[in-house]
């Protein structure tokens, strides 16, 4: 999974920057920051040099240790601490002044040197976690935080460094804390954002980004803020309006005019999607907003995905309403959309195979190519947010949470009684199903629990029709039509009391496709409005005209 994070955050800035930086002129050289002597190990590689490479080895063991005292407290900022005390070049400074040059000379300068290019997303997560986990001192943390990490990150995007080392900064912008995600007895707590961080993505979400690759940095930035925001409160309201104002923005731009690539401009609006669902509100124009988009047979599957996905996560109250029946029957469309495009996927990957049949692509790789939109691009977003502490967790997440949000194991496990090819075949439609409609499941939402130690809340439709009870009836019809549709991709369970080793009779692709478009028809009985049938006019006589013949009177 880190390996998918990391290609996927080194995908993006190759993506994104490329339509926005191409035609600006490029730097001979990007910048690359000296690492401090030292801490340097690369001049003292050679075998007589073994002595200079053990005494910086001795440096870099020293500075942690006394790194570990000055994030528990233990030595005071201005206390003096003398770095290679013994050898032959002993250097005296204050605490302060060690963190500041461990960090910006020699963790930081790490990322601007072209062979870290590689691995800076690991180099970002591995600077973040251990700050997080070992300075429990919130003294400490916000001096490491205000005073060396954020302007150093700074630096990084105003100077002439290289495009994924400015994207790589931007998020550990929005990474930083006003306090550690520690307690000093080492219990977790949660995190609150930075607040002087929040201002600064704001101001390139609102136009001081220099390329889209710094402005999805930013917007992932954003939406850790307002996620958490829901359990820690520290954005105001007004602020939190901005932001929305911003999201919306970027919902109604136009790919064209903002100068991207569909898919990049896509990228970008599903973050502005999951942003204001964070924020849970309504001002009058945001969820019709969302609805149109879910309701767009244009726009690209994956954005329509977020867009019902973000109905699970409003807060519907006296303030914040939806009409339920409009957006039950645009949830229930779209659900009929996930499965026509899958059964349209299957019938072009049998024609392929019909004309590859003497070689070439072959049914997998036509398969998986036609697949793709609704899989591999709907996927992107869970994988963005495991990368940067977005909502979804993961494609680990999402794929665990659909047991539980469809009402049990989709997927199954065990033997089955096909064959290995018919199951790869049936498993690959089935996966793509399970993740597209378990979007449109989130949309609809869920009953909570009043009753017991543990509310739950209800979520999506489920607690939008208490403001609207009009809209009872299509929700009604939609839940059922999808726990229909469910139920033809689920595996079928095995209640024989022979071995659980025992292969479980399962239906085929050709079969499981079969009942799910039966399911599909049905939906589309209450759904899709019925065709008028067709009306002949007769055309008025006219008196002038003799009546015409009829044969055979």
């Amino acid at each position: 999974m880190l390996f998918k994070k990391i290609c996927l955050g080194l995908l993006m800035v190759g993506v994104l920057t490329s339509s926005s930086i191409s035609s600006a002129q490029q730097p001979a050289a990007f910048t690359e920051i000296p690492i401090a002597a030292p801490f340097d190990l690369a001049p003292h590689q050679a075998p007589e040099s073994r002595a200079q490479l053990n005494q910086v080895k001795q440096n870099i063991n020293q500075t942690r240790a006394q790194l570990a005292l000055i994030f528990r407290g233990e030595a005071a900022l201005g206390a003096n601490f003398t770095l290679g005390e013994g050898g032959p070049s002993p250097v005296q400074m204050t605490n302060e002044a060690l963190l500041k040059g461990w960090y910006e000379n020699y963790v930081f300068a790490q990322f601007t040197h072209a062979k870290s290019m590689g691995e800076l997303a690991t180099q970002r997560l591995t600077f973040v976690n251990e700050l997080n986990t070992r300075c429990p001192n919130d003294a400490v943390y916000q001096h490491i935080a205000n005073n060396i990490v954020l302007p150093q990150m700074q630096t990084f995007l105003t100077g002439t460094f290289h495009p994924a080392v400015q994207y790589n900064a931007m998020l550990i912008v929005g990474q930083m804390n006003q306090r550690s995600s520690y307690n000093p007895d080492q219990t977790r707590r949660v995190p609150v954002p930075s607040s002087a961080a929040l201002g600064f993505l704001m101001t390139n979400v609102q136009g001081a980004a220099k390329n889209d690759a710094l402005l999805l940095a930013s917007w992932v930035g954003v939406l850790r803020h307002v996620s958490l925001n829901r359990v820690t409160q520290h954005i105001p309201g007004n602020q939190q309006v901005a932001i929305a104002t911003q999201a919306l923005n970027l919902l109604n731009q136009d790919a064209n005019a903002a100068g991207r690539s569909v898919s990049g401009h896509t990228w970008l609006q599903r973050r502005a999607i999951e942003v204001l669902s964070a924020i849970g509100r309504d001002n009058g124009q945001i969820l019709t907003k969302i609805v149109s988009i879910i309701k767009d047979e244009n726009a690209p599957i994956s954005l329509r995905l977020s867009a019902a996905k973000a109905l699970h996560y409003f807060y519907y109250d006296t303030q914040t309403k939806v009409a339920v029946e409009e957006t039950s029957n645009s949830l229930g469309l779209l659900a009929i959309q996930i499965c026509r495009n899958e059964l349209a996927r299957v019938e072009k990957e049998k024609e392929l195979e019909a004309s590859n049949a003497a070689g070439g692509v072959g049914d997998f790789g036509a398969g998986m190519m036609g697949g793709m939109d609704g899989g591999m691009d709907g996927g992107m977003g869970g994988m963005m947010g495991g990368m940067d502490g977005g909502m979804e967790g993961g494609m680990g997440g999402m794929m665990g949470g659909m047991g539980g949000a469809m009402g049990g194991d989709v997927f199954g496990g065990g033997a089955s009684t096909l064959s290995k090819e018919e199951k790869r075949r049936v498993d690959y439609s089935r996966r793509i199903l399970a993740y597209q409609l378990y979007h449109v499941v989130l949309g609809i939402g869920k009953q909570g629990r009043q009753a017991g130690p543990n509310t739950i809340a209800s979520t999506g439709m489920v607690l939008a029709v208490t403001q609207d009870n009009a809209g009872q009836a299509a929700l009604t019809q939609l839940q059922e039509g999808m726990d229909a549709l469910i139920e033809t991709i689920r595996i079928p369970e095995d209640n024989s009391t022979v071995s659980p080793d025992e292969p479980v009779s399962e239906p085929d692709r050709e079969t499981m496709l079969a009942n799910l478009e039966d399911e599909v028809r049905k939906l589309e009985s209450f759904l899709l409005p019925a065709v008028a049938p067709a009306t002949v006019e007769n055309p008025t006589a006219n008196p002038t005209e003799p009546a015409p013949v009829v044969p055979g009177s």
